[in-house]
């Protein structure tokens, strides 16, 4: 006779971009609550997720005033941004009561992510999914103006953040000194980066996508949605995911999509300013962009199923979901040849991956990706490669498992 089921805190602060790191907790919540008891706690949400998620009978620990990510400048040197979620974490009524209930937690790096195990006594058993660095603490490419100038401006702010780079290296001190905390990341390459910046050995813990999620037949009510996200454009269009800072390659994105015939629609952005001068930029370029924020799982299936192509050219991508993402809807991936889409996309198999810089390259890659015969075969290698790479929720809690049980 089995004994009761482990409880399991299942943590990530931040939730409401729905990147995909919210995507990947999603899908894999159902499979991680089937095996253990499950609560999560965040510092924001959207109510599409707090439902998914209370479907499951998971209890669902957040602020009623949502804890806001913010950027700047100031905050990139202060730490301000972090300070503040600590006092998020420390102030979130039944946080604590919830960390003494579990046997162990999991907890998933983001903005904000790092200042919960401060929380956590040592002898509790603490896994982290380490998904990559928080961008800008150890490159300047972030800091970089839109257009990639600024270089001088960049080095400057990097040097400044002297203090906001020290808190987050001693965030992970834990890890290196707490036998009963363990950190995976999400790829080789973030492993590799866990040891180069904080000296750290980790293993992997790919993330998942579920195929189910993914309908690539026609559904009922796609052609509403297209028309509620899209409007009466029938224009060809690629589809971008991220936040609007140069690290996420937005604005490259624009670039290496000139001369294509073909709009832009990300998927994230920033705030109404940003997005405005975003779609400016592209204007100035002949490229049309659109810009739609906080969309839902199925929004975002759909529109990326009809488009052209998903591309990105985020600088050290740690792993890349949306790759993913576009071989289970059978759209090619697209993206810079660099970080972590290497461990996804084989190139000219299952999508492309692509030179920075080489323009005409991409061009290439853009025809071939609208050719009915390669975007085909495209689509049936990039089921075999979800396949091969093992990345289904049923492994990742099964791994999840092996990996907390010597620690209970």
């Amino acid at each position: 006779m089995e004994g009761p089921a482990t409880k399991l805190l299942v943590s990530k602060a931040a939730m409401v971009r729905n990147g995909g790191a919210a995507r990947d907790l999603l899908r894999n919540l159902p499979e991680l609550s089937k095996r253990f008891e499950v609560k999560f706690c965040c510092l924001n949400i959207l109510d599409s997720q707090r439902e998914k998620i209370e479907s499951l009978g998971v209890e669902v620990i957040c602020p009623d005033k949502q804890w806001e990510v913010k950027g700047g400048i100031w905050n990139e040197i202060s730490a301000k941004q972090d300070r503040s979620s600590k006092k998020a974490w420390e102030s979130l009524e039944g946080l604590r009561e919830a960390i003494e209930w579990a046997d162990a937690i999991h907890l998933t790096t983001g903005a904000g992510s790092m200042d919960f195990p401060s929380m956590v006594p040592s002898y509790k058993p603490l896994h982290l999914h380490f998904l990559e660095s928080k961008s800008g603490i150890f490159d300047s490419v972030s800091h970089l103006n839109s257009d990639g100038s600024g270089m001088w401006r960049a080095h400057v702010v990097h040097a400044l953040q002297i203090y906001h780079r020290r808190r987050i290296i001693s965030s992970f001190s834990g890890f290196k000194k707490n036998k009963n905390w363990i950190i995976s990341a999400n790829s080789n390459y973030s492993a590799s980066k866990l040891l180069e910046e904080y000296g750290i050995t980790g293993g992997v813990l790919f993330p998942v996508v579920d195929l189910s999620e993914f309908q690539r037949e026609h559904s009922p009510g796609e052609d509403q949605v297209i028309e509620r996200l899209r409007g009466p454009n029938e224009s060809e269009y690629v589809v971008t995911v991220g936040n609007l800072s140069r690290f996420k390659g937005a604005f490259e994105s624009v670039e290496h999509i000139v001369g294509c015939d073909l709009d832009l629609v990300l998927v994230g952005g920033g705030g109404a300013n940003e997005n405005q001068e975003f779609e400016a930029f592209g204007r100035d370029l002949g490229v049309n962009i659109q810009v739609l924020s906080n969309l839902d799982s199925i929004e975002m299936s759909i529109l990326m199923k009809r488009a052209a192509a998903v591309v990105g050219l985020a600088h050290g991508e740690a792993f890349g979901l949306t790759p993913i993402e576009s071989m289970a809807l059978g759209v090619p991936p697209i993206f810079v040849d660099e970080g972590g889409y290497r461990d996804t996309i084989v190139d000219g198999v299952n999508g492309r991956l692509v030179a920075r810089g080489e323009f005409d390259d991409w061009r290439q890659a853009l025809i071939q990706a609208r050719e009915p015969d390669t975007r085909a075969k495209w689509a049936e290698s990039g089921l075999f490669r979800i396949e091969e790479l093992g990345l289904s929720s049923e492994n990742y809690a099964s791994q999840l498992e092996e990996m907390l049980r010597p620690l209970l």
